[in-house]
């Protein structure tokens, strides 16, 4: 048997795989200069067919140019999505940082009535309400006004804090611990240029006179009772600064142990030649600072030691050198502090 067998030709055509087309990200974004909390955002992406955009605040968009509002303040990832024709995507990222101190500023001035100032916010952005709060008493007391007028105990830092709405809905909140009676002040102890003693604990270097302008209120310095930290009155303590500063407030603190060692007497002193001083300020206290203490309701040694005692300038003047002259402690032979802090 004999079979045949023919074939038939034929023509398959193959098709080509399909272009990729990978889309190419990029954006811009701008702060709006009259707002902290709005940005602009710009596309400059190319090869896309669609975009999402992600703000860090469980929000999204498809617009390509989107502007966008952000309702409080904190750190936000921004994330731009691209899609091509084809599926394809690619990303860009980049973070939006809205930090409160940035966005609002908490202003204090003085109002010419003994020991008031009046209140203020300055923001970045078009202002709603505010929310005022102040913490020198118990309890807390509340504010709704723009401006409101607080009368504080001279020599004394408060705790104040301010919330704020805009027009848009934004939040922020700032929280302020150095209010006075002559508004707010900050601390230049650690700025000064260098410091001086008339006398130096030469016995025991743990209880030398850096501890004086260390910040820590767990350390002291000590002067007399022996003969290697012999010293006469007064003891003076000099601050130098490179420029002038206006000194609002500062703060002595005292010392475990025994309290009539702690300062008495004293005159705080300015100078821009380091030869001719004026007082701008003095102190002669009527109790010890242990006594001020129980007064003001400590029942244990722990709350009575270790304290910082804070005192108001009245007219404040820019020296570039300040010094605290103590004239006096409480009759011990020995005499001690644990600060000297100057505010401005």
């Amino acid at each position: 048997m004999i079979a045949f067998i023919s074939c038939k030709e034929t023509n398959e055509e193959f098709l080509p795989d399909p272009e990729i087309v990978n889309p190419l990200t990029d954006f811009e974004m701008t702060k709006d200069p009259e707002n902290a909390f709005k940005y602009s955002f710009k596309n400059l992406s190319s090869k896309f067919k669609r975009v999402e955009w992600r703000f860090g605040d469980d929000t999204l968009s498809t617009a390509v140019d989107p502007v966008h509002i952000y309702k409080g303040t904190g750190n936000y990832s921004v994330e731009l999505r691209t899609y091509s024709e084809t599926g394809n995507v690619s990303r860009k990222l980049a973070v939006v940082n809205i930090n409160p101190d940035s966005v609002m500023q908490i202003t204090a001035e003085r109002t010419g009535v003994l020991n008031q100032v009046k209140l203020g916010v300055k923001v970045k952005a078009p202002i709603e309400a505010v929310a005022w709060t102040f913490n020198d008493v118990t309890p807390a007391t509340t504010s709704n006004l723009l401006n409101p007028l607080k009368t504080y105990e001279p020599s004394t830092l408060n705790t104040v804090s301010a919330r704020v709405t805009t027009k848009d809905g934004s939040v922020v909140t700032l929280r302020k611990t150095n209010a006075t009676s002559n508004g707010f002040v900050t601390e230049i102890t650690k700025e000064r240029l260098s410091y001086t003693v008339s006398a130096e604990n030469n016995y025991n270097a743990a209880e030398a006179s850096q501890n004086i302008v260390d910040g820590n209120t767990e350390t002291k310095f000590v002067i007399g009772g022996r003969v290697e930290r012999a010293f006469n009155y007064p003891f003076i303590v000099t601050l130098n600064y490179s420029t002038p500063q206006e000194v609002k407030m500062y703060a002595v603190g005292n010392s475990n142990d025994l309290p009539n060692r702690d300062p008495k007497a004293w005159i705080i002193q300015g100078s821009n030649d380091g030869t001719n001083w004026e007082t701008v300020d003095s102190r002669l206290m009527t109790k010890t600072f242990y006594a001020q203490m129980t007064d003001k309701g400590a029942t244990t040694d722990i709350q009575r030691y270790k304290q910082l005692f804070y005192y108001g300038i009245e007219n404040p003047k820019a020296f570039k050198s300040f010094r605290i002259s103590i004239s006096a402690n409480w009759g011990e032979a020995t005499m001690q502090i644990n600060e000297w802090r100057l505010y401005k």
